[in-house]
């Protein structure tokens, strides 16, 4: 019998990151590899599961380099294909003094998103699985947005747990109401659900986390993941729910917190049943788990390399208790 397998489907992409000035004030990037679904899953392999990637990057130096990376983090990129049609999409990320993270995207189009149906692996779906996807994806008429679909379907069918991080980026879309339309229509196929508390408001229309619950409980998820930044983290279901507070550390980069908050909680998903993981007791030390790995990334620059080790992170666990 094969082991369980984390599959995320999605963008893989290059972000450049402020890496100082030139003597004349011209501000200097380095970059870096990232993309929500291909960040998730570099967490979750450096946190000891099995995870492999499925996406489009360009036939080029920085998609040789999406590749090598993510092999050296133990991600399985035997899905990751390449493209002369479009060059690996790119992000340039500015920070502000806090370390939040804005985007500046060059993607019109990314090899991301000429990702096809063919190149989806959805007959090695099984029910020990589980596929995580965003809606970086699924921007209409694009290829990759079919190719989403299929794997969804597939893994529907095949019992795979699904996970969704609609992770919203405006500046992608030229008209915000198609996203929130977008991440509304896929919404049904998740069973775990994980958003931050400042995209409540534009997916479900109020900043309430309860109501906004109570809606994804109402299109068939079991779970909802909602992170708070500095301020913790909260998990609801039907029967229960809990919060942690923030961890108290210096930020410098929050790009891929999130991410990192997704790949330690998947890590702790993969094997089980969604019901199974339901219990009170694991899912609080589940959030527990996940939020702390969103801390360590943000006192780190990169989304990959920011992500905490198992090893990193048990012992934060065991410190913090």
């Amino acid at each position: 019998m094969k082991p369980p397998i984390l599959y995320c489907i999605g963008e893989a992409i290059v972000d450049f990151i402020p890496a100082g000035e030139t003597p004349d004030g011209i501000s200097l990037y380095a970059p870096m590899p990232g993309g929500a679904p291909a960040n998730t899953s570099v967490a979750a392999a450096k946190l000891g599961v099995r995870a492999s990637f499925i996406g489009k990057v360009g036939d080029d130096g920085f998609g040789r380099m999406m590749i090598d990376v993510m092999t050296g983090y133990g991600v399985s990129t035997e899905y990751i294909s390449q493209t002369r049609d479009a060059c690996t999409t790119m992000a340039f990320v500015t920070l502000s003094n806090e370390g939040d993270r804005s985007f500046t995207f060059a993607r019109k189009p990314g090899a991301d998103m000429m990702l096809t149906e063919e190149e989806v692996p959805y007959r090695l779906f099984s029910d020990i699985d589980i596929l995580h996807f965003g809606s970086t994806g699924l921007m209409p008429g694009s290829p990759s947005k079919a190719a989403h679909l299929t794997a969804l379907k597939a893994a529907k069918s095949a019992g795979t747990s699904i996970s969704y991080d609609p992770n919203v980026r405006l500046p992608l879309w030229d008209d915000p109401m198609e996203l929130k339309t977008t991440i509304l229509e896929y919404l049904p196929f998740a069973d775990i659900v994980k958003v931050s508390d400042d995209e409540l408001d534009f997916i479900f229309g109020t900043d309430n986390e309860h109501k906004a619950a109570e809606f994804c409980f109402s299109q068939g998820a079991s779970v909802l993941f909602v992170t708070r930044g500095s301020a913790g983290a909260a998990v609801y279901t039907r029967n229960f729910f809990a919060e942690t507070g923030g961890v108290k550390v210096n930020a410098v980069d929050t790009t891929g917190a999130g991410d990192a908050f997704n790949g330690a909680f998947l890590s702790r998903f993969l094997g089980n049943t969604v019901e199974e993981s339901l219990d009170p007791d694991a899912l609080t030390e589940i959030l527990n788990y996940a939020n702390t790995a969103g801390s360590v990334t943000v006192t780190r620059k990169g989304a990959m390399a920011g992500s905490p080790t198992i090893e990193d992170l048990e012992s934060l666990v065991r410190n913090r208790d």
